[in-house]
C-alpha cells in the first residue's frame, strides 16, 4: 500500500510519475511548434516547455507533499493557473515495489529538498533535438 511506504520512496515514486507527464507536455509543445522562447541570459534560454513542465512538476509534488521544499530552475509566477490535467497524483508502482534503503526509511518532510530542472537541455530542445533533453527531478536529504 502506497501510504505505508516510506516518505522518501513515495516522493521518488511521485517524481517518476510526474516526470512522465511533464515529458508528454514537452513533446506536445514541440509538436505544436510554438516554443515561446525567451532569453534569460547570454545563451540561456527558457521555453514554454520549461514553464509548463515546471508548473506540472512543482504543483503535483507540492499537492502531495506540501511540507517538502521544492525549488524549480525557472522563475515563475506562483499565481499562474495550472491546468487540471497537469496535476498528477499517481505514484509509480515500480518504485514502491523496491526496498527503501534503511538510512532513508525514517526521513521526515523537513529533511528533504526537491530540485527541478524541467527541461534539462533547453538549448538542444530549441533545436529540435529531443533525444538530448531530460526532465530532471533531484531529491536530496540531510
Amino acid at each position: 500500500m502506497a501510504s505505508q511506504a516510506p516518505l522518501f520512496m513515495r516522493i521518488v515514486a511521485a517524481s517518476v510519475s510526474v516526470s512522465n507527464r511533464a515529458a508528454l507536455i514537452i513533446r506536445d509543445i514541440m509538436k505544436k511548434g510554438e516554443l515561446g522562447i525567451v532569453e534569460k541570459g547570454k545563451n540561456d534560454f527558457q521555453t514554454e516547455a520549461d514553464r509548463a513542465a515546471q508548473r506540472c512538476i512543482v504543483a503535483s509534488l507540492h499537492r502531495q507533499f506540501p511540507n517538502v521544499a521544492i525549488h524549480g530552475e525557472e522563475n515563475l509566477d506562483p499565481t499562474d493557473s495550472i491546468p487540471d490535467d497537469y496535476i498528477i497524483s499517481e505514484l509509480a508502482q515500480e518504485v514502491l515495489d523496491q526496498q527503501c534503503p534503511e538510512s532513508l526509511q525514517n526521513v521526515k518532510d523537513e529533511d528533504i529538498v526537491i530540485w527541478v530542472d524541467p527541461v534539462d537541455g533547453t538549448a538542444e530542445y530549441t533545436q529540435g533535438l529531443l533525444d538530448h533533453v531530460t526532465v530532471l527531478i533531484g531529491v536530496a536529504h540531510k
